[in-house]
């Protein structure tokens, strides 16, 4: 009887000050969540080039600002790349996710920024077919405040389109593409 009694007067002992670290107020981390809807000219490079014309690409970004030293982004866009022979285009649904580590700066916010890209591509023109791919992005921006509307964010990023699931006798597909986006906060 002794023992579940000095048992139970420990377990008090320890329960009570974890009791009120639960009730201690939370820390709030700071955190903000941007988003943007912006497009923007895609200019084919490399092997694209050869069979593909200066298209457009239009599309939405969600930004992570927090803590860490760097800002975690998301998107997708619709890319639309005419061909150069005849009246049809060739279009991707681009899928992105990767980083911007920022530059410090007094009136505007520069970046480098990396992105890990899902393709789907689809091939209306000669050919017709679709099929996805991984890719890779890699550039800069420079995203400009306005204060009470929010920033327009610009980026030029080189788009290595078809890394990943690249077929032996696939030509290279990379772009560039230049952005503009409208961007809004969140939280």
């Amino acid at each position: 009887m002794h023992r579940i009694a000095t048992l139970a007067l420990a377990l008090l002992v320890v329960a009570i000050p974890l009791h009120a670290q639960l009730d201690a107020p939370m820390v709030n981390i700071p955190l903000s969540l941007d988003l943007g809807l912006g497009g923007g000219v895609s200019v084919p490079s490399g092997d694209l080039s050869n069979s593909n014309n200066t298209g457009y690409h239009a599309g939405g970004k969600l930004r992570i600002h927090g803590p860490l030293p760097f800002n975690i982004v998301a998107g997708g866009m619709y890319n639309n790349l005419p061909e150069k022979v005849g009246d049809k285009s060739d279009n991707q649904i681009i899928v992105g996710a990767g980083i911007e580590v920022g530059i410090p700066s007094v009136a505007v916010q520069p970046y480098f920024g990396a992105d890990v890209l899902y393709l789907r591509f689809n091939n209306e023109g000669t050919g017709t077919s679709s099929f996805n791919r991984g890719g890779l992005a890699l550039g800069a921006g420079v995203e400009f405040v306005i204060p009470a509307f929010g920033s327009f964010d610009t980026s030029v990023k080189y788009q290595f389109m078809n890394l990943m699931g690249k077929k032996d006798t696939e030509p290279t597909a990379s772009q560039i593409v230049a952005t503009v986006a409208v961007m809004i906060g969140l939280i």
